[in-house]
């Protein structure tokens, strides 16, 4: 699971013509929890620009490279360790966040200098993790590093071995909100209609690896790795059960809920509402290929009175296999899926709420967050 380490997000209209709402809290979600996330190379060419056609850009190198924490029981913590991430590139490094994935029960970042931190050519910042294992085996999580590098999210590798005798496999809930035995996996947050919503179920204990199965309301799909990802479309509150199973054939099962409302009214009448803002989409070759794509944001029924915005995205010269679904961000906030065929695709069109998109980036990544490799392929400017 990726767990939030991080800050909310304000509105800054930074000039902008017309008047906008601040910003809620990344509409009011948590980040998205990813589970199972490997990184690896998808044939992609970095591109750089500078003068006399040198290339500028920022690098990131970790130290250690990769982390092992010795064996230990079930149930007990160790000593914290630390990753220290230097910028070894020509050009100032940007983290907007770091998280883990994988047995992210297991592993804790309990102390973090390098989100939201901007690192000039040399200069470092550093985290450090502890590792408490919920079952015995061999643990792994990776603590992802997501910034304005080629190749984000980097990724560092974290070990360590449980020992001594496991715990029942069970649901872990700890995320969601429980009452009467019933947890609602999407208390706090904005879930209505032609929005999209993400969240991820976990487990402990048992033996891994774990499989998740459940009927959930109209509209969303449970992946098996626990991924949950959809536009709701039933109203009113929804009650449903979701099954793990692990890897010896136990199983644990849960009662969940979920409450949908309609979407947001239009800003009222007489307030000065936004126009159409568009960004382009740009990266590196894909297997001999350089994908674009454009990102469309109306805020026309949007303003400081209320009211939502719209956003689409479309892509093209994508040149990855058809079915392929990517995913994609805006501010790091997942926002929606688009299907690849003939190397081109455009994701459906999200009602985002009292959201404004100024000074936000939409981020394209080669597939969904569960499936390796997991790799920002396409980046858009700054709305403005």
């Amino acid at each position: 699971m990726m767990r939030s380490i991080g800050r909310s997000f304000t509105m800054d209209d930074g000039g902008s013509s017309a008047p906008r709402a601040r910003r809620a809290t990344r509409r009011g979600r948590r980040l998205l929890p990813l589970l199972g996330l490997a990184v690896a190379s998808v044939a992609v060419t970095a591109l750089g620009a500078g003068s006399a056609g040198a290339v500028t850009a920022p690098a990131v190198s970790f130290s250690p490279s990769s982390l092992t924490f010795a064996s230990q029981d079930t149930g007990t913590t160790s000593a914290p360790q630390t990753i220290t991430a230097t910028n070894t590139g020509s050009a100032s490094l940007f983290f907007n966040n770091v998280a883990t994935s994988g047995d992210s029960l297991d592993f804790t970042i309990v102390n973090d200098d390098c989100i939201g931190t901007t690192l000039q050519p040399g200069a470092s910042c550093a985290i450090s993790v502890t590792f408490s294992p919920t079952t015995t085996g061999t643990r792994t999580v990776n603590v992802n590093y997501t910034d304005n590098a080629p190749g984000s999210p980097q990724v560092v590798t974290v070990t360590g071995g449980g020992t001594g005798t496991s715990a029942p496999l069970a649901i872990n809930d700890q995320f969601f909100s429980c009452s009467n035995g019933v947890c609602d996996i999407g208390a706090g947050s904005n879930v209505f209609v032609n929005n999209f919503f993400t969240t991820t179920f976990l487990a402990s204990g048992g033996r891994p690896p774990y499989t998740w199965s459940g009927r959930l309301p109209a509209g969303l799909t449970l992946r098996p790795s626990g991924l949950v990802i959809g536009d709701p479309t039933t109203l009113g509150t929804s009650t449903f059960n979701v099954t793990v199973a692990d890897a010896s054939g136990a199983t644990a099962t849960g009662a969940f809920s979920l409450t949908v409302t309609n979407s947001p009214p239009p800003t009222p009448s007489g307030c000065q509402t936004g126009g159409v803002v568009r960004e382009s989409l740009s990266g590196p070759a894909i297997n001999g290929k350089t994908p674009s794509g454009t990102a469309t944001a109306d805020e026309r029924k949007f303003s400081g009175c209320g009211g939502f915005s719209l956003l689409s995205v479309a892509v093209k010269d994508v040149r990855l296999p058809d079915g392929t679904v990517l995913w994609v961000t805006l501010d790091f906030g997942p926002v929606g899926m688009i299907t690849i065929k003939g190397g081109s695709g455009t994701m459906p069109t999200y009602n985002l709420g009292r959201f404004a998109v100024s000074r936000d980036q939409i981020r394209v990544y080669n597939s969904l967050p569960d499936v390796s490799p997991f790799q920002q392929i396409l980046i858009g400017g700054a709305f403005r």
